[in-house]
């Protein structure tokens, strides 16, 4: 389904604006993930930008999670799969509680004799955006990422004081509160590891690709700076550059 098609079901639905779904879809235009896993799909938008990428470039699919409130959700993840016609690409879990448990039983899955097989070559994060529950969430689906494949973090400096008055926040230390969690998950989980590359970010969306298991795969290296360069909506800018050098404590 070409872009112009599914922005016309998406464009006024939360939380994934047509800009950002571009950006998403041409990714998945130009990298072609066999399988993709996505963690937090809300109501679905962003995962039918992907969809509607695969269902143009003719294969692939989404496995994507969520906990059982999404149901709850005006338009829900399954209404917009039927209103698109996306059904066929996508397959949606409703955890109980939270998909880290759900990564449990995919590394379970994929796992024989102490070795596990990673089955996904694109990682979308967008889920709880806390230490606790992101940074692990990193760490589970790291063995499941093919070499080569890219992992995607939403919300990258917000912060659980811009929701503040509502009772889960109240419950939550006051330290936690202003501190962007999925900030900390990148410098602390994602920069240091050797085996992560090519960084990118606007200070919204942060971009990493897992290194390919030798030099002779495939060169993605600039995909997404190529998809930025191209995009009028996030082009590269001084303020830009400047949280990319603060992400990595580069003075």
């Amino acid at each position: 389904m070409i872009f112009e098609d599914i922005v016309q079901h998406l464009q006024e639905i939360p939380h994934i604006p047509p800009d950002r779904g571009k950006l998403l879809y041409d990714f998945i235009i130009e990298t072609r993930p066999e399988r993709i896993l996505e963690l937090g799909f809300a109501h679905g938008t962003s995962t039918c930008y992907m969809a509607a990428a695969l269902q143009e470039v003719g294969a692939g699919s989404i496995l994507t999670i969520d906990n059982e409130g999404a149901r709850s959700r005006d338009p829900n993840i399954l209404s917009l799969m039927e209103r698109t016609g996306l059904e066929s690409f996508i397959n949606p879990v409703f955890a109980e509680r939270s998909y880290t448990w759900e990564l449990m039983k995919l590394l379970e899955q994929q796992t024989e004799a102490g070795q596990t097989d990673p089955c996904f070559d694109f990682v979308f994060i967008d889920g709880a955006h806390t230490w606790d529950v992101d940074g692990f969430a990193f760490l589970l689906a790291d063995r499941l990422l093919r070499p080569g494949g890219h992992v995607l973090f939403d919300d990258v400096t917000w912060t659980q004081s811009e929701c503040a008055g509502q009772d889960w926040v109240e419950a939550v230390p006051e330290e936690e509160r202003d501190v962007a969690h999925v900030e900390k998950i990148i410098q602390l989980l994602v920069v240091p590891d050797q085996n992560y590359t090519d960084f990118e970010s606007d200070g919204v969306w942060a971009w990493v690709r897992k290194k390919p298991a030798s030099h002779t795969a495939e060169d993605r290296s600039d995909v997404v700076a190529s998809l930025y360069a191209r995009s009028n909506a996030a082009r590269r800018s001084f303020l830009v550059r400047r949280y990319v050098k603060r992400l990595f404590r580069v003075s």
